[in-house]
């Protein structure tokens, strides 16, 4: 009895995080038909409502979310006993929940193609996040981030694994129409591209200080679609040089503002403090630092070639 309640907690818990049954199915293979099976059945075990479900509504009650959370402590304390059991034999295994920015998807997955090859029980979930990440919330196990880490945090440790080269770059016809301009002073708003959430565009970082943008021509929330909307001639993008290389190599897109020198950005490897983080996770940052220190790309640089000091974020 106790073990099918908990078979039954997990579909709760698939079924809520993917917000319907048939988004629960896509997720995980199973039909929709058996998850409502399977909550209905828990629903009679526990006598109690967890959803709220109709045409038009899908929720948890008060009781199923109070539920919902206890079976999420009893999945985690689960995924933590199998994991520290893969760890006593230190072999990497299991899944990795990860995030990484847009604009290192490519490199992000050439690297875990060539770790699961040396270790072939691994599995990969990833979500390409160019905003703030939220480990815990978002239940991951490892980020790649190029923001800013906060100093004042002890809930992450943030490792420091490249520097990148940040370049401003646009179509030939663009900068033709431009006038080739040295430097940013001599391109309004209007033929700039910048990340950023609803009406706040994020100012581009030079060596000189900041760019502020108030009026772009277009607002992102990643990367990957600046450097698509500069590829049309948009506007003007400050991108990594490792994403644009080969557009840079096929002049689609040229080198602009030489007169200006982008700051370069910092990736960080980000994991739970050192008691959470999972040997599988420590074994990805390293497999990672020893890609950068034996194959190294145009724009992306080995920061440390011995692991640094972490800093908690």
């Amino acid at each position: 009895m106790a073990a099918r309640m908990l078979g039954d907690l997990y579909w709760y818990v698939q079924v809520v995080e993917a917000g319907s049954f048939s988004g629960a199915a896509d997720r995980t293979g199973v039909a929709k038909s058996s998850l409502s099976r399977r909550i209905a059945q828990l629903e009679r075990a526990l006598d109690v409502q967890l959803l709220n479900r109709n045409t038009r509504l899908f929720a948890m009650t008060n009781a199923g979310e109070q539920i919902y959370r206890h079976a999420l402590d009893m999945i985690n304390s689960m995924e933590a006993a199998l994991l520290c059991a893969l760890e006593t034999n230190n072999t990497a295994s299991g899944l990795i929940r990860l995030a990484a920015p847009s604009s290192l998807s490519e490199w992000t997955l050439d690297t875990l193609a060539s770790f699961q090859r040396s270790h072939p029980k691994v599995q990969f979930a990833l979500t390409l996040e160019d905003g703030a990440l939220d480990l815990a919330t978002q239940r991951l196990d490892l980020a790649l981030s190029l923001d800013e880490v906060p100093t004042d945090s002890n809930t992450l440790v943030a490792r420091p694994l490249a520097e990148l080269t940040m370049v401003i770059v646009g179509t030939p016809a663009l900068l033709t129409r431009l006038d080739n301009p040295r430097h940013l002073d001599d391109v309004t708003d209007q033929h700039l591209l910048t990340l950023g959430t609803n009406t706040l565009p994020r100012p581009w970082k030079l060596k000189t200080g900041l760019r502020e943008i108030h009026q772009p021509a277009l607002l992102a929330d990643n990367t990957h679609t600046l450097l698509k909307a500069a590829r049309t001639g948009l506007g003007l993008a400050c991108v990594p040089l490792y994403a644009c290389s080969e557009d840079l190599a096929g002049q689609r897109l040229q080198r602009a503002c030489l007169g200006e020198q982008p700051c370069a950005t910092i990736l960080h490897a980000l994991t739970p403090p050192h008691k959470g983080i999972t040997s599988t996770a420590r074994q990805l940052i390293e497999h990672m630092r020893q890609r950068l220190i034996s194959k190294e790309r145009e724009g992306i640089s080995l920061l440390f070639e011995t692991p640094p000091g972490e800093r908690h974020r």
